[in-house]
């Protein structure tokens, strides 16, 4: 039962955490965190469409 009740405060602790986080984050950046976001999934896609073609010159 201890363990149960630890894991709910590492869970609200963390949950907390990021919410603070994401809000420091728009408040910090306003309207240009629309741009951040769209840049940093901009740039994931590019990676992992990298990724995958060099995968698959490996396999072909």
């Amino acid at each position: 039962m201890k363990a149960n009740a630890k894991d709910r405060l590492a869970l609200l602790l963390c949950a907390l955490l990021c919410a603070g986080m994401a809000w420091v984050f728009w408040y910090l950046l306003e309207k240009d965190g629309f741009v951040v976001v769209t840049i940093i999934a901009l740039l994931g896609l590019l990676a992992d469409n990298y990724r995958l073609r060099r995968l698959l010159r490996r396999t072909s």
